[in-house]
């Protein structure tokens, strides 16, 4: 009936189908405001344009911000925030006239009081991006700390050190020079070295690292801004450890949609999944010029600047035929974040603004069958332009014999080698086996294949051009060298996809249809895999070929078509939202997202908080598994199978913890002692059933005294779980918010006593 799905905390942190606020958003926001106090400032008379040239033409900018008769640039400023909404009757009749209605306030303006110009408004939102949030600035401003910024492009060295004014505190200052010293303690002091045409001299590079050794003598907080040009010459001082290194955040559409909002608005807000649909990829917009950038935000919407924007773009249009792209892909999962952040490095890898050891190299997908490791894994190429090379255990061992299999294994490192920049794909890498295994039959074979493969893993790792994506089922098959960091450094779960991301398979297949239908038929095929989709879409298709017509939505609907018996979908719904609610009764992690599948189970996916190991962990996690039996029984009086069954079910994993306990994690009656065959000890000593026996029941009783206390918030979730079949993260999070604000009269975050044995 469920699989509960825990993502261990290493792994991207995400809200699944849900599209939130970049974490540099808040310090964006800050920034925004400061740089518009700062122009309105330079309507006052006392300003003079002398001392600053570039900014002549603010007048013109800013005009909007004084038609009001007896107003000021600064009550402009402050009163913008109050904007609202058109009523709902105009809405329809703006966005008929194409304008942006939800960009538009009451008195029918879409434009902000104060006019941001674009040429200031980028590069300070990209400098945003690199700092990211609000404490990774402060941690920039602690006495002492030395930040280095690399990549920056030579032409916005000057640029960004007066801007930089906008993202510190109030009270904080900006040092460009060491001739006379900083003359308050907040003070941020800026070091460059300096660039004429494209190149440092040997007298810029030498005055450099002259005032860098005078600058981290003082104990002052230190920038230094390292141009693209400085990437060789860079003093090897600053890729010391104790030095944080960012590199300069490309131009990409979060930034561009933040900058809109600002542009483009006069409520703060834009049509943003109109103007998401009409951007090109972030590689595209990360290659845009300034002023080709600058003359599309001259376009009075939105929209009409994204569109500007993928007009003004030469590069080649994606198809089908290409293959899947991260930019195609709806979601916001663990693993999409994971490959989105590799794709990124990758990028700026190639432009040369960071190095190839600073990359991470290797991914892990695992998951059920179908669930689109594969598809992630190819889109990571074509985002990159990196090429794309497959190869699969099943294949090299369909070669022949160990020479053949190892042959042909070799043969597919070699190619991507050969094709560099590469994404080399290895499939089914869980059967690459494990030396762990006690069956001996074929036990030298299983050796050799595998150190055969890590040899290639640890030889691909040392050249530069080639990253390894790996996908699996089961990564508990995997022997634990192959898994190590170093080989496989980052490992990412990816469970059945959620409505988002298959409308993101069913628009990449289906991309003339209406945005709507395809809303509709993701939502029916909720508990179907990404493979699934597409058999089915091509299944149908030809059905509809056959028949000699087009394929069409009712027939895809017929496909999708969910049949379910409701008192089923009551008792999955009970089951799941136990899980959840004990999760975050336990506080063991955000729920990401719980669901029902279409063959009658379901699912509960959470991020895992760190946790020390200790017993009382241990014991919460099995409380967590079996809370979907507890929940049965709290409200139905009676359990199901659903809890048990295959390996990664609920009840083998609260097993497998509690049989753990007692023979090899040294916290049981045995004391600290470690078993090689639990299992085998298990099933012959009646005495070690009996134990883990016993903890499966407590944990089980332990749950059900935590729904006992949230019964009311367990039967209403499940029954809007039931009707919607699919919640995500931001849907959880409003339900199980009612959790930690109660008030239970018993504290079930206190761990049962270890009971004497």
């Amino acid at each position: 009936m469920t699989q509960t799905i825990s993502i261990p905390s290493s792994n991207p942190n995400s809200e699944s189908g849900t599209r939130h606020p970049a974490p540099w958003a808040p310090l964006a926001r800050h920034a925004i405001h400061r740089l518009q106090a700062d122009l309105a400032q330079k309507l006052t008379p006392a300003w003079d344009p002398a001392l600053d040239p570039e900014d002549m033409d603010l007048p013109e900018l800013l005009e909007a911000a004084m038609q009001a008769p007896g107003s000021s640039a600064i009550d402009a400023l402050n009163s913008g925030s109050s904007a609202q909404n058109v009523s709902p009757e105009e809405f329809d009749a703006i966005a008929d006239a194409g304008g942006d209605p939800t960009a538009t306030a009451s008195n029918g303006s879409s434009q902000p009081r104060i006019r941001l110009p674009a040429s200031k408004l980028i590069p300070l939102l990209r400098l945003v991006a690199t700092i990211d949030a609000v404490r990774d600035r402060d941690a920039m401003l602690a006495p002492g700390a030395i930040t280095v910024i690399t990549g920056v492009p030579d032409d916005m060295l000057d640029q960004l050190k007066k801007l930089l004014t906008h993202i510190l505190p109030a009270n904080w200052s900006v040092a460009t020079s060491l001739k006379y010293g900083t003359q308050s303690q907040d003070c941020l002091i800026t070091l460059n070295p300096d660039v004429s045409d494209g190149k440092i001299s040997r007298y810029a590079q030498t005055a450099f690292e002259r005032d860098l050794v005078v600058a981290i003598d003082r104990q002052a907080p230190l920038l230094v801004l390292l141009p693209m040009a400085a990437a060789a010459t860079a003093p090897t001082v600053l890729a010391n450890p104790l030095v944080s290194r960012k590199a300069f955040a490309p131009l990409d559409s979060e930034i561009l949609i933040m900058a809109l909002r600002a542009t483009h608005s006069a409520t703060g807000r834009i049509d943003e999944a109109a103007v998401r649909a009409a951007l090109p990829n972030d590689a595209t917009l990360a290659e845009l010029d300034a002023l080709a950038l600058t003359l599309a935000m001259r376009a009075p919407v939105a929209k009409a600047v994204a569109e500007q924007i993928t007009a003004m773009t030469t590069g080649p249009q994606r198809s089908a035929a290409d293959g899947p792209w991260l930019e195609d892909i709806h979601g916001d999962t663990p693993a999409l974040r994971a490959a989105r952040q590799i794709v990124r490095d990758l990028r700026m890898w190639k432009k040369g603004e960071i190095g190839w050891a600073d990359l991470t190299r290797t991914l892990l997908l695992y998951g059920p069958p179908g669930t689109g490791k594969s598809w992630i894994a190819r889109a990571m190429g074509n985002s990159a332009g990196f090429s794309v090379v497959s190869g699969t255990f099943g294949e090299w061992q369909a070669a022949g014999h160990l020479g053949d299999m190892l042959r042909e294994m070799r043969k597919s490192f070699a190619e991507a080698r050969s094709k560099a920049p590469t994404v080399l794909i290895i499939d089914e890498i869980d059967a690459v086996g494990s030396r762990e295994d006690r069956e001996q039959h074929s036990r030298s074979y299983r050796t050799q294949v595998i150190n055969a493969f890590l040899a290639e893993m640890d030889s691909i790792a040392r050249e530069e051009g080639v990253i390894v994506v790996g996908t699996c089922n089961h990564p508990d098959m995997i022997d634990p060298a192959v898994l190590r960091a170093g080989r496989f450094d980052m490992k990412v779960a990816l469970p059945l996809p959620d409505a988002d991301t298959l409308f993101g398979v069913l628009r990449h297949c289906l991309p003339d249809w209406r945005e709507a239908d395809l809303r509709d038929l993701a939502q029916r095929a909720v508990g179907c895999s990404a493979a699934e989709i597409d058999a089915a879409i091509r299944q149908t298709r030809a059905m509809a070929r056959g028949q000699k017509r087009d394929m069409t939505v009712s027939d895809l609907q017929h496909v999708f078509r969910v049949i379910h018996d409701p008192a089923i979908d009551r008792r999955v719904a009970l089951h799941e939202c136990g899980h959840a609610i004990v999760c975050a009764a336990l506080d063991l992690g955000p729920v990401r997202r719980v669901y029902l599948n279409r063959d009658g189970g379901g699912g509960t996916v959470f991020d895992t908080t760190a946790k020390h190991g200790l017993l009382c962990d241990m014991q919460d996690r099995m409380v967590q598994l079996l809370a979907g039996r507890a929940a049965e029984r709290l409200v139905l009086g009676d359990v199901s199978a659903g809890a048990g069954g295959g390996p990664e079910s609920d009840l083998a994993m609260a097993t497998a913890i509690a049989s753990g306990i007692q023979t090899r994690y040294g916290l049981g009656a045995q004391g600290p002692v470690w078993t090689a065959d639990p299992e085998t000890l298990l099933a012959l000593d009646p005495d070690v059933l009996f134990r883990v026996r016993r903890e499966l029941e407590a944990a089980e009783k332990r749950a059900a005294q935590i729904l006992s206390t949230h019964r009311n918030l367990l039967e209403e979730m499940a029954e809007a779980l039931a009707a919607s079949r699919d919640m995500d993260r931001a849907e959880a999070e409003v339900w199980l918010a009612r959790v930690r604000n109660a008030a239970p009269d018993e504290d079930y975050n206190e761990c049962p006593a270890q009971q004497p044995e």
